[in-house]
């Protein structure tokens, strides 16, 4: 309904909220195909913890994306590297 109303921050909470993968994942897609880069960045911030580096990197590389994904990935590998070192 958030979408609907173009409430994005709303949208972004809620599915930060709803502590569901799909729903952060769906919500990602949707800032790319109406071609939103800021959404698609604050939402990578608010469901960091929800997003699967994967899915965020190859949805950044084939959308012209990878500098509004780079803070999160930056993130991402550097919490891997504490983990592995």
């Amino acid at each position: 309904m958030s979408k609907e109303d173009r409430l994005f921050k709303d949208a972004i909470e809620t599915a930060s909220e709803s502590r569901s993968t799909k729903v952060a994942e769906d919500l990602l897609e949707y800032f790319v195909q109406i071609g939103n880069k800021e959404c698609f960045t604050a939402c990578l911030y608010t469901c960091y913890d929800l997003t699967r580096a994967d899915v965020v990197l190859e949805m950044a590389w084939r959308h012209g994306l990878t500098d509004f994904a780079m803070p999160y990935l930056i993130q991402v590998m550097r919490e891997f590297n504490n983990k592995v070192c």
